[in-house]
């Protein structure tokens, strides 16, 4: 997260805007972490941080872990009373919310999936 936040930081936005970018960025990352690989085995994550023209912010994340594309977790209800939803989906809820646009790849044995903010 320290890298992201620093990445952003040279790019002059506003301040409304990074923390929402980190939340997003840090829900995928953690489940990445939690869920892409199996326990005691190795991996990574490559994140990639840019600027596209001045208008918005562009975040991708690939890893080698287990094919899961996280677009096609069901929106939770959040209308059910508390006790009777369904575990899981709510970061990715709040990621799609957060964000602009959200993309998902999956290509020659990696995740690929990019989030963007537009800076306006």
């Amino acid at each position: 997260m320290d890298f992201i936040d620093k990445e952003l930081l040279k790019y002059d936005l506003a301040a409304w805007l990074r923390p929402e970018i980190l939340i997003a960025a840090e829900e995928i990352f953690v489940n990445i972490a939690s869920y892409a690989y199996k326990p005691a085995e190795e991996g990574y994550v490559k994140l990639t941080v840019s600027v596209e023209n001045r208008a918005k912010v562009i975040i991708q994340f690939e890893d080698s872990g287990l094919p899961f594309n996280p677009l096609e977790v069901q929106t939770p209800d959040l209308d059910a009373p508390i006790m009777e939803r369904k575990i899981g989906g709510l970061g990715i809820h709040y990621v799609r919310n957060l964000m602009d646009e959200v993309r998902y790849l999956y290509a020659d044995g990696m995740n690929n999936l990019t989030i963007s903010k537009k800076l306006s």
